[in-house]
C-alpha cells in the first residue's frame, strides 16, 4: 500500500516544476509522486516487459485515445522517455488480476492529486490530459505528424520514423525550455 498523504504532498511539491508539460521526462516522473510510486511504476513496468502486454495489446489504448504518435508499424513509444503522465499511469484491463489492486491505487492517487492540485489553482493540471496533444503542442505535432503518416502508409520505415519523432520531441522541448528560461531573464 502506497502512502498516499506522501504522495499528493511530493506531488504538489513539484508539479509546478515540471518543465516540458503535456510530456515529462522519467527523471521528473521518478520525482513527481515520490519514491513508493516511483517503485511501483517501475514493478508495473517489469509485468508489462515480462508478459509483453502493450507489445501484443490488441485493444491499442494509444490508438483509442487518438495519440499523434502512434502508429501500429512502431516497435514502440517514439517519445516513450518523454511520454504524458497520462500515459505513464495507464494501464488497461490485461493487467488484471495480477497486478489490478497496484493499478487501481495509482489510478486513484494520480486522478486525486490532479483534482486537489486544481482545486489549490495549478494552472498546470490542464496539461495532464490524455492525448491527443495537438491543442498542446501543435508545432510539435505539425512536424511529427509528416513522419507518423508516412509510416502508416508505408512509405518511411518505422525505426527510422520512431528516432526522428525522439529527435524532433526533444529539440522542441529544448528550445521550449530556451524560451521560457530567456522570458524569466527578461522579466528578472
Amino acid at each position: 500500500m502506497i502512502d498516499r498523504e506522501k504522495a499528493k504532498n511530493k506531488f504538489l511539491e513539484n508539479v509546478e516544476r515540471l518543465s516540458y508539460l503535456p510530456f515529462v521526462t522519467d527523471s521528473e516522473m521518478d520525482g513527481l509522486f515520490g519514491e513508493e510510486v516511483a517503485m511501483a511504476l517501475m514493478k508495473l513496468d517489469h509485468y508489462n516487459r515480462r508478459e509483453q502486454i502493450c507489445v501484443r495489446c490488441e485493444s491499442r489504448c494509444c490508438q483509442a485515445t487518438g495519440c499523434e504518435f502512434y502508429a501500429v508499424q512502431f516497435t514502440k513509444c517514439p517519445i516513450h522517455d518523454l511520454r504524458p503522465a497520462f500515459c505513464r499511469l495507464h494501464f488497461c484491463s490485461r493487467f488484471q488480476p495480477a497486478m489490478g489492486s497496484l493499478t487501481a491505487e495509482l489510478s486513484e492517487i494520480f486522478l486525486d492529486n490532479l483534482s486537489v492540485a486544481e482545486h489549490d489553482g495549478c494552472a498546470a493540471v490542464q496539461l495532464f490530459d490524455s492525448p491527443p496533444f495537438a491543442r498542446h503542442t501543435p508545432d510539435l505535432i505539425n512536424v511529427t505528424s509528416l513522419l507518423v503518416n508516412a509510416v502508416r502508409e508505408g512509405r518511411l520505415d518505422p525505426q527510422y520514423a520512431e528516432l526522428e519523432i525522439h529527435q524532433d520531441a526533444e529539440k522542441y522541448l529544448a528550445a521550449r525550455i530556451s524560451g521560457l528560461m530567456e522570458l524569466h531573464r527578461e522579466q528578472g
